[in-house]
Parts: C-alpha cells; structure tokens; sequence
C-alpha cells in the first residue's frame, strides 16, 4: 500500500499573532468543509493525538472544543501543527495538517485526476502559494535535483504555462484568483503510473520547469522566516 503526500511551500511562514491564530482556525474550517465534498474519506475529521490516553474522538473538527484546543497550543507554540486524521486506519487514512511553514495531506487511497484537482483547486482559494506537488516515495526517487523539491506527475506552479513550456502535458488548468495566478500541470492521465515512461515525463519536465525557475530549492530561504 503505497503512500501519497499532497505537499505545499508557502512564500512566508504564516504569522502567529493571536487574531492570525483565529483567521487561519477559520480558513482551515473552510478547507475541510471544501475538501470534505471530494471524497468519503475526507467527510469526517478530528483533533490527532488530542489526548495521549485515547483516540480523540471527542474533538471533532469543526467545533468550538476542537478551535479552543488548535487556539490554545498554537498561543503556547507557533510551531503547533492544526493537525487533524480522519479517524480511519489503513486504506482509508487521511490526515491534514496546518502549521506557520506548510499545509499537508496523507492518505493511501488512489484517488482520481479530477479530485485531485479539486483538492488543489480548493486550497489554492485560501492561502498563496509558492509551489504544490503531490509527492510519493516514487518521485522522491527518481527526483533529478536533490537539492530541490521534487516534481511530480500533478503540480501547481505560480506562472501560467502555455503548451510548449514543458514536454509533457496531459491536461492544464489556470489559476486567477486573488491569491493565487499560475497553473496546475497535469503531466498523464495515470498520475500514479511508477512506469519508466512516467520516470521520463517527469525528469524531461522537471529539467523544463527548473529552467524556468519554477521548482523551489528544497531548503528554506532565511527570509522566509521573517517579517515581511
């Protein structure tokens, strides 16, 4: 059973204070409400590891425990994670996580190309971002710059990308809304394919996107963490 990593890189890491601490408690409701409507296994949520001594299946998310609890740890660290699982095991596990330096997904399931697209669709409405990928241990491996993050078989970048920017291309949607300006680049109908032609579409692209400089460095930026 292989696992999938929905991955982002922001351009700042998100402010702490305690009235960005609501307005992103408010957002992330607004992202689980979207993304709950793709699929089965994104309808239910709540707090991971609320408690040690038990599953913390009294703190669903949304709910006002659940915004108290996020809102108490995050005053007490910035580093907090709004980390939240879907209360499944194995085939249908989910989690999601929001901290001040990314916002991520985990689940086995293979899901389609176009709820794929709803995902990053939805996400990309409420938060600006650098880069998003859909990673596996398969693009890790096969990654042609280790010094950068990885690219994969479905991707946003902040450009818009006309047909012949990159090699290969399955399907393309642009993205115009306040935040965010670009494009999700779809690279194969199967974006789970772990073929060596999938291989050569993704370094082919990789090397494409890269010359464009669209591809982030892997490490963080010092001034990522600073005030802008």
């Amino acid at each position: 059973m292989r696992e999938f990593f929905f991955s982002t890189r922001l351009y700042k890491q998100l402010p702490s204070t305690e009235s960005d601490i609501q307005k992103q408690l408010e957002i992330l409701e607004k992202v689980i409400r979207k993304i709950s409507e793709i699929d089965p296994i994104f309808m239910t949520w709540y707090i991971n590891n609320a408690t040690s001594s038990k599953p913390p299946l009294d703190y669903p998310f949304p709910s006002k425990p659940a915004f108290n609890y996020f809102f108490d740890q995050r005053k007490k660290d910035v580093y907090k994670s709004f980390l939240l699982w879907n209360g499944q095991e194995k085939a249908n596990f989910a989690s999601f996580n929001l901290d001040t330096v990314n916002i991520s997904m985990t689940f086995y399931k293979e899901l389609s190309c176009d709820q794929l697209i709803k995902i990053f669709e939805g996400i990309l409405e409420f938060f600006k971002f650098q880069y998003i990928y859909f990673n596996s241990d398969f693009f890790a491996d096969i990654n042609v710059f280790p010094h950068r993050l990885e690219t994969t078989s479905i991707c946003y970048v902040p450009k818009k990308i006309e047909d012949g920017d990159v090699p290969h291309l399955y399907k393309k949607i642009d993205i115009n809304n306040e935040l965010n300006q670009g494009t999700i680049l779809v690279f194969d109908q199967n974006l789970f394919d772990e073929s060596d032609e999938m291989k050569k579409k993704v370094q082919e692209n990789s090397i494409a996107l890269v010359d464009l400089d669209l591809i982030p460095e892997a490490e963080l930026d010092a001034d990522f963490f600073s005030e802008a």
